[in-house]
């Protein structure tokens, strides 16, 4: 096997393996189980039995980043065994890779803020428990159903006990800007979805614009990087809630090679 084809074998594999953990596939990177670890980090308790929602996202984390590695190590690799097309390759999985890292740095800043509030205020919440997917019987993921919408819910109670009903308390001013973080991941499967589709859309574009310019690098290896590229969106596309249509036709004709859809 020639070498570029063997590390995009490689490449291939990893980008299908973060697909699916930024499709919401772990728990870890949605936005309620990262308010929960930072409610649970001041004694608070998530359903009758508890969880460690924490754990949760901190092992959603290593699951991405081991991916983001693999997929790393690839580009490097790619790049020892052909610089002039490494750049380009890059290029197309740079959305997906950003994405992930997004995941990451959301995910580092809720343990540093879990830890924080575990050292200044660990028994702020004792005694407050709230429901495991919200309160009464509309129960999944949903705004509604964040810790935060529900400490607020539970304002004037909690208010009567003496405890301020925000997340995070005000005097903790180092900690609110977490917040705004987690508000940029998904809510659910469904927003996890979207902005996948969001990566995969701008991947297509990239693969568009480069094979118009397909013979600044050569057709072969350009080729084999589209088609691994194929292989992840189809493979993914398709199970969106918006389907991203890949008109591969296009790619193949501007090559100057047959279709492999036998069209």
């Amino acid at each position: 096997m020639d070498p570029i084809d063997a590390v995009l074998l490689d490449l291939g594999s990893a980008l299908i393996d973060l697909l699916r953990v930024n499709r919401g596939l772990l728990h870890g990177v949605y936005q309620g189980s990262h308010e929960a670890a930072i409610f649970e980090a001041q004694g608070g308790t998530i359903g009758p039995g508890g969880f460690n929602h924490l754990q949760s996202v901190l092992n959603s984390a290593a699951a991405i980043q081991n991916r983001q590695d693999a997929a790393n190590l690839a580009l490097a690799r790619i790049n020892g065994v052909d610089p002039v097309l490494s750049p380009r390759v890059q290029a197309f999985v740079k959305p997906l890779l950003d994405l992930g890292q997004q995941y990451l740095d959301t995910a580092a800043k809720t343990r540093e803020a879990a830890n924080l509030l575990r050292q200044t205020d660990p028994t702020r919440f004792q005694g407050v428990v709230v429901g495991q997917g919200g309160l009464g019987p509309e129960i999944g993921r949903t705004s509604q159903a964040l810790v935060s919408n529900q400490l607020t819910a539970m304002a004037q109670q909690l208010q009567g006990r003496g405890i301020e009903s925000r997340l995070i308390p005000q005097s903790q001013s180092a900690a609110q800007s977490v917040l705004a973080s987690i508000r940029q991941l998904p809510l659910d499967g469904r927003e996890a979805a979207q902005k996948l589709a969001a990566a995969i859309a701008s991947i297509r574009l990239l693969v568009r614009q480069t094979a118009v310019r397909a013979a600044i690098i050569g057709r072969a290896r350009l080729v084999a990087v589209m088609l691994g590229i194929e292989q992840a969106l189809v493979a993914f596309g398709s199970r969106l809630t918006t389907p991203i249509l890949i008109d591969m036709r296009v790619i193949h004709e501007s090559l100057g090679i047959p279709s492999t859809d036998g069209a």
